[in-house]
């Protein structure tokens, strides 16, 4: 096979830690802010309001330090210029941590998948099954957070097939994994799995434009998330529609429009606003890191339990927080200040820093086409876009999908992938590496 060494590739500015900081996330939370002054009837914005220009300042210092670090750290190259490798061990490695994904699916949802009459019923709206009813297997079903990294490399691979084409096993996978990822999100209400299946695509997508000519692909190029804003609020209003729209407070007094905008407004104005006000009214740095290091302190199976002792944690402040000064039905800490409530003003900048660098890092591996940026960037990628949320790299789904690379790196690096069929092509293409 002809080797060629790849170059970094060029990508759409809201790809880059810089530019989705600076060109959409600080943007956008000035808009979010202004949604506490608005007389819309859809709008439901209770409790303390901390969110004042004080707060905005220090939370567009935090955001730039992610834009800064993160372009600094996109311009750096460690080691030697990448050499192509034969990307038949990445399949093998995607398949692998994908049939774990899709073991810990089946025993997950073990009561629908072998029961056709009660999946049927689901699907039809005729059962509408309670989360709280269905059951969970401590360290088995959490694995299914590892999916992620299965579409991490079928979406790169798909985009760029480079002189071996994807096995049909993939195929097959992404469907299975695709349904399953989509009955979840249907049937255990968490809008965030979708996102964590969508956001591959659309990193890999970004990268696929780069070498398109033509108006629609400039467009694309240029406006990035912006355009994706009304579907978002589309997803989020469908997914609200079954929570809310029905009660006495929605039903028959706004468009369904009125609706989703409303509800989705109130959920990050809220989020930015707990945030806020955890520094305004609590007391902080806290050193507890029940934001920061949420998964350690849940760990499994009794793991979690010494660090708590530890650092002195007894139980969630937010809680207690929000049944206090706001609205327990939104409970997102934000994922601005939280790091903040957790460290303090210098040690919540040092964490927005280490993981501006560290995906920027990870960006110029994925413009490279290298293995450890493709599994990397996609989960800082979520990070930012969970930002006005919560801290999402503290959390234990995110926890167990950096497990999955680590596995997907060991796989791809021992396991011998099995004869593929070459590719033909009549121009050359670029290769991907690890």
């Amino acid at each position: 096979m002809k080797i060629q060494t790849p170059v970094a590739m060029p990508m759409p500015w809201w790809c880059s830690p810089a530019g989705i900081a600076v060109g959409f996330l600080l943007p956008l939370m000035v808009l979010i802010s202004y949604a506490g002054d608005l007389p819309h009837p859809a709008l439901t914005i209770r409790g303390v309001e901390a969110l004042n220009a004080h707060y905005l300042q220090l939370g567009a210092m935090m955001i730039l330090a992610i834009a800064l670090a993160g372009w600094f750290g996109a311009q750096l190259q460690l080691g030697a210029p990448p050499v192509a490798r034969d990307v038949r061990s990445w399949d093998r490695a995607a398949l692998g941590i994908g049939g774990l994904a899709t073991v810990a699916f089946i025993i997950w949802f073990r009561d629908f998948v072998f029961n056709p009459v009660l999946l049927f019923q689901t699907l039809t709206g005729e059962f509408k099954p309670d989360r709280n009813t269905i059951a969970l297997t401590p360290g088995l079903t959490s694995l299914a957070n590892m999916g992620p990294v299965f579409f991490s490399l079928y979406a790169y691979r798909l985009f760029d097939k480079g002189e071996q084409a994807l096995p049909r096993a993939m195929h097959v996978m992404f469907v299975v994994l695709g349904l399953f990822t989509l009955f979840r999100v249907y049937v255990w209400t968490e809008r965030l799995a979708l996102i964590e299946l969508l956001v591959p695509f659309g990193l890999a997508f970004g990268r696929w434009t780069a070498a398109r000519v033509g108006t629609g692909w400039a467009l694309a190029r240029s406006v990035g998330p912006y355009a994706a804003i009304p579907m978002v609020i589309l997803l989020f209003g469908a997914s609200e529609y079954f929570r809310s729209w029905s009660s006495d407070t929605y039903q028959g007094k706004m468009d369904f429009w009125e609706f989703a905008i409303g509800r989705f407004a109130s959920y990050y104005y809220t989020s930015l606003n707990n945030g806020a006000g955890l520094l305004a009214n609590m007391p902080w740095p806290t050193w507890t890191f029940e934001f920061t290091l949420e998964w350690l302190h849940r760990a499994p199976f009794g793991l979690g339990k010494p660090f708590s002792d530890a650092v002195g944690y007894t139980g969630p402040q937010l809680d207690w927080y929000l049944a206090t000064y706001q609205d327990e039905e939104f409970n997102s800490p934000s994922g601005i200040y939280s790091p903040l409530s957790d460290m303090g003003i210098y040690g919540g900048l040092g964490y927005m820093l280490a993981i501006g660098l560290v995906s920027g890092l990870c960006f110029r591996a994925y413009r490279e086409g290298r293995l450890v940026g493709v599994l990397f960037y996609p989960i800082f990628f979520i990070t930012f876009m969970e930002i006005y949320r919560y801290p999402y790299l503290g959390v234990p789904r995110a926890f167990t999908w950096t497990l999955g690379i680590g596995l997907a790196l060991l796989l791809a690096s021992t396991v011998k992938p099995l004869p593929a069929p070459r590719r033909t092509a009549s121009t050359p293409s670029e290769h991907p590496a690890s």
